[in-house]
């Protein structure tokens, strides 16, 4: 099956480039009732944007090639795996970009996004992926957590991370469902 992608720019625009932006998300695609969902598993790849201004998430290889361009650096630690398209059981994953720094902010609300990209401050780039709602063998819980600052923003992590990360001095935004732990 060919993956579907929502074009959000034509192209990289300089304000995007000052910004860090980048302009394509995956977009999950209708209902699968057929093949098993682990085809549709893709690393959810965590980047750290330039100047260590905030986190960056994606599940598209073309996508991250992109971000290396713009100097974007992996972290080598991915959360885990999501599915790129839509399988019984999964909720999206939306990703928003801040307009003022070069930082990233994923959600699982609807309202969220829309009352961040209402703000004027955000501007939503799609789905990266879909994550699973209920716990299971192969799966960990994944939580939000923020900080302000350089090197903050917003980041997800494993649950066996929140306590670390609340010491470091991040605030634990709530849970964002969970992540395979295999593709």
């Amino acid at each position: 099956m060919s993956k579907k992608w929502k074009i959000v720019g034509a192209a990289v625009t300089t304000a995007a480039l000052a910004t860090g932006g980048i302009v394509v998300a995956n977009q999950a695609g209708a209902a699968q009732s057929g093949p098993a969902a682990t085809s549709y598993r893709a690393t959810l790849i965590e980047m750290k944007t330039v100047g260590n201004a905030g986190y960056f998430y994606t599940a598209s290889q073309a996508e991250y090639n992109r971000a290396r361009g713009l100097k974007f650096t992996n972290t080598g630690t991915p959360p885990g795996y999501v599915s790129t398209k839509a399988i019984r059981g999964t909720v999206a994953v939306y990703r928003l970009r801040n307009l003022k720094k070069s930082t990233y902010l994923l959600t699982l609300s609807a309202a969220e996004r829309d009352k961040l990209s209402a703000s004027k401050q955000w501007k939503y780039e799609g789905i990266v992926g879909r994550v699973p709602v209920a716990a299971a063998k192969d799966r960990v819980q994944v939580f939000r957590v923020s900080k302000g600052g350089t090197g903050g923003g917003w980041r997800v992590v494993r649950a066996s991370a929140v306590n670390a990360h609340k010491k470091a001095g991040w605030r634990v935004d709530g849970p964002m469902g969970y992540v395979w732990t295999t593709r």
